[in-house]
């Protein structure tokens, strides 16, 4: 196997561009055969089979709640009341709700590192999810960590699209509507998140958890993961989501950030506290979306 990445190493050095180095993970050995509903991976003795996400669009309505990591989720005084929604979590966001033993409805992580540096806790979040949202690159690191994930959904980064040359950059904003067409990264995981929310359906979202400054995460970390929000906030974290408050201006859709202290000024998406919206939330009937939690189990390949 190292000679093989080796030599494939070389080959994209050599014979290809830049715009190709991010193929590197993949050696001819990695193989994606593409079915209907799923795509099933293999290299050499391992093997994980993924559901498509372009068959999860807009099978979804109702309200959801995002969960992420900034300091203002200890403010949440009954996380329990986060699951009156369809719930995604991202990286270790879910750890607020080990206590109650609650589960996700999506599990989504964007970083690499994270899965190389946390791989348990990354398990044990995605066990506890319906759907884990993966993109080639994190199928390729648990390839490597001889793990499978039995939820995963395989959707594509724009950025970085499996076995093709990675797209010229550009200014132009980009927020992907549709599973089909990608999912465009810049400097936060919330911003993934929000796209999977539009494209499974959801045009009530409520985000918990993103302010964006330099408190850190709420949880402890034994060693912190890199984060990027304050590197060109601007450009990676104002500019696109301005483009989410621009859909929203325009009516398509309604995203509120739970996070009063937030960087994001209201005047990007409105604010709210988060114990009011979770108990507003706690009144409305629950949606179909929400019925349809289950229980998975990971498993060594």
């Amino acid at each position: 196997m190292e000679t093989e990445k080796l030599i494939w190493h070389a080959y994209l050095r050599l014979f290809q561009g830049a715009d190709q180095w991010h193929n590197r993970r993949f050696p001819p050995s990695f193989e994606a055969r593409v079915g209907d509903e799923r795509v099933d991976f293999s290299c050499r003795d391992w093997s994980m089979s993924c559901l498509r996400a372009e068959t999860l669009q807009d099978r979804f309505q109702g309200r959801c709640h995002v969960l992420l990591s900034g300091p203002s989720v200890r403010r949440i005084a009954r996380p329990a009341l986060l699951g009156n929604a369809f719930l995604i979590g991202v990286n270790g966001s879910p750890q607020i709700l080990d206590e109650s033993g609650m589960g996700l409805d999506l599990y989504v992580v964007d970083d690499l590192h994270f899965v190389r540096n946390r791989t348990d806790d990354y398990l044990r979040f995605a066990n506890r999810a319906t759907y884990t949202l993966v993109n080639h690159g994190i199928v390729a690191e648990l390839r490597a960590l001889g793990l499978s994930l039995p939820n995963g959904v395989i959707v594509e980064t724009i950025n970085t699209p499996f076995r093709r040359a990675r797209p010229p950059e550009n200014d132009a904003v980009v927020f992907s509507r549709r599973f089909g067409d990608g999912l465009k990264p810049y400097g936060t995981v919330a911003y993934i998140a929000l796209q999977a929310a539009y494209a499974l359906g959801f045009r009530q979202v409520n985000l918990f958890g993103m302010d964006l400054n330099s408190a850190g995460r709420y949880y402890a970390e034994n060693r912190p993961e890199p984060s990027n929000l304050l590197r060109e906030y601007e450009h990676f974290i104002l500019r696109p989501f301005r483009s989410v408050g621009a859909m929203v201006a325009a009516g398509e859709w309604s995203v509120v950030n739970c996070s009063p202290e937030s960087r994001l000024p209201d005047s990007v998406l409105p604010k709210a506290d988060p114990n009011e919206v979770l108990a507003a939330s706690a009144l409305m009937p629950l949606t179909p979306a929400v019925e349809l939690v289950g229980r998975t189990s990971v498993s060594a390949a």
